[in-house]
């Protein structure tokens, strides 16, 4: 067909297409569903029913955070008779839009340092170069632009041409100095709008002043570490479209200094030994010295030759390719490893879901790898030291304390069930005659909600005919049950109504069978009103 033509690789890739658009069906119908019941509780509102209109607020919520389009809510708000502040919605449209305006903004001026530059493009040096010299082409302090800033003074820097390669592609921008007569600016990060670089710094000695010639030169150590990172996500990403599912393709990724981050689209998670697989992969392939091919080409001759393409990324017609034969070949602006033997080693901290269809390997690569062991070993000593065990040991010895916490919270569990029975006996004498009914309304301090229920349940059958209602505070929370007879329903008392009125009391609800309820609540100071509101209930409605 004409558009496989255009996109090969929709046909390669439609099962995991049509994957993901079923997934997205599915979780837009479930928003919708959510949405359904927000602007049901919207209907009943008092202010709704009131007005006879569902506010324009209430509407733009439906619509901003649910997808639920205005015209489904003026249908459906019709059906109820209500009608949809529609001048009120138009309001929260044009300030929505205007937040979002101002938030590219926003995004723009922190780059640019709050104006605009009027500054060619900066020629980037830094696939070849680690240092070079460059002039200050604009400086900007403060969110002004401005000729020279004085020691300590955090500015922006734009440059003529410079080796620090700017935060694009998952990869964070380098780090290092500019130099120059009497002055040095440490460079913290560096980002690039419109292929402007800006240099994210503190002056650290003597007076930057716009138009010098100053001498940038990078952190080659954090340099090496970052391509290490990002020459792992090629070899990582390679290894899981070999070992687990060739369909696999990036979701995302980040690669710093000190580790990387990998996410990916996958419809199910991956299997321990398939990890294991994955990560010995990758370090085989280190270990086997594949040198790096890097050249720029016409988009379409990279694709013919099979280098991978992020999904739904937009390139220029001659892209950049990294390629390291019959290992991997990637269409990337990042920078790299001349040989994969310079990563040294490469270890995968954890795998995981993050959304539907979509993994995350979170993984270290050279000198962090040794980090990280180190870190890990701490933990273990430590580990050993306190629970007396050699290492190999210490997962036998939590297993033996987790076996231990388990029967000693059975046993704990059992004596506030005991204690419970023993404080529940000597409330029996407490109970109150009304009519023909035995009314027992009581605070038992120290007392958990699975406890309370029990005692409850146990009161009430050894009073017969009868409403118990018993309350516990713990903390800032509040435990209430109530226990009915079948005769007491009968005088129009459910214990699940009952109980969620008297929780609200305290600040929650609850509720449950008409014979026996549960409830909670978060404010502990108003329980003996609660317990007396509800003995004065029962009484007046058992006479």
């Amino acid at each position: 067909s004409l558009s496989e033509d255009v996109y090969p690789n929709l046909r390669e890739r439609e099962s995991v297409i049509k994957a993901e658009l079923q997934r997205e069906e599915s979780r837009f119908l479930e928003t919708l569903e959510r949405g359904e019941k927000l602007l049901a509780e919207i209907m009943a509102k008092p202010e709704t029913q009131k007005t006879k209109q569902i506010s324009g607020e209430d509407a733009f919520k439906l619509y901003d955070t649910y997808g639920f389009p205005l015209e489904l809510t003026q249908e459906i708000a019709e059906e109820n008779g209500l009608t949809v502040d529609v001048s009120m919605f138009e309001k929260e449209m044009k300030l929505a839009q205007e937040r979002s305006q101002s938030a590219h903004e926003t995004i723009d001026l922190t780059a640019e340092g709050g104006v605009k530059l009027n500054v060619d493009k900066t020629e980037f040096l830094g696939y070849t170069d680690l240092t070079s010299s460059a002039q200050v082409m604009a400086l900007v302090a403060e969110g002004e632009q401005v000729e020279s800033a004085e020691a300590g003074t955090q500015v922006q820097v734009v440059l003529d041409q410079t080796p620090f390669y700017a935060e694009s592609g998952g990869q964070i921008g380098d780090r290092g100095y500019l130099s120059g007569d009497n002055v040095v600016v440490r460079i913290e990060d560096v980002q690039k709008q419109n292929n402007i670089f800006v240099h994210f710094g503190r002056v650290e000695r003597g007076t930057l002043q716009l138009g010098i010639t100053v001498n940038a030169q990078i952190d080659a150590a954090c340099r090496r570490r970052a391509q290490a990172n990002h020459t792992a996500t090629h070899l990582l990403q390679a290894a899981l479209r070999s070992l687990v599912d060739s369909s696999i393709s990036q979701a995302g990724s980040l690669v710093s200094f000190d580790r990387l981050r990998f996410d990916f689209n996958c419809p199910r998670g991956l299997k321990p030994e398939e990890v294991e697989q994955v990560e010995a992969q990758v370090n085989s392939w280190i270990a086997e010295a594949h040198p790096a091919t890097v050249a720029e080409m016409p988009l379409d001759e990279a694709k013919a030759k099979g280098a991978v393409a992020m999904f739904g990324e937009k390139y220029s017609d001659v892209v950049r390719v990294v390629d390291y034969p019959g290992v991997s070949m990637e269409l990337c602006g990042g920078t790299h490893v001349n040989n994969t033997a310079e990563i040294g080693v490469f270890k995968i901290i954890s795998e995981a879901g993050i959304s539907s269809g979509v993994r995350r390997i979170e993984a270290v690569a050279g000198l962090a790898v040794l980090d990280y062991l180190n870190v890990r070993d701490t933990v273990v000593k430590e580990l050993s030291d306190r629970f007396k065990a050699k290492p190999e040991e210490l997962s036998e010895r939590v297993s033996n304390l987790q076996q231990e916490l388990k029967e000693s919270q059975k046993q704990l569990e059992a004596l506030k069930g005991e204690l419970a029975v023993a404080k529940s006996d000597q409330l029996l004498g407490n109970a109150d005659t009304v009519g023909e009914f035995q009314i027992l309304v009581a605070e038992m301090p120290g007392i958990d909600a699975e406890a309370l229920k029990t005692a409850a349940e146990r009161l009430q059958q050894k009073l017969g005919e009868s409403a118990v209602v018993l309350g516990a505070a713990s903390g800032e929370k509040v435990s209430l049950v109530a226990a009915f007879s079948k005769s007491v329903n009968g005088k129009g008392f459910q214990a699940g109504k009952f109980i969620g009125g008297i929780a609200k009391m305290c600040g929650g609800g609850g509720g449950g069978r008409p014979n026996l309820a549960q409830a909670g609540g978060r404010d502990p100071s108003k329980l003996k009103e609660a317990l007396e509101s509800a003995r004065e209930q029962l009484v007046d409605g058992l006479k």
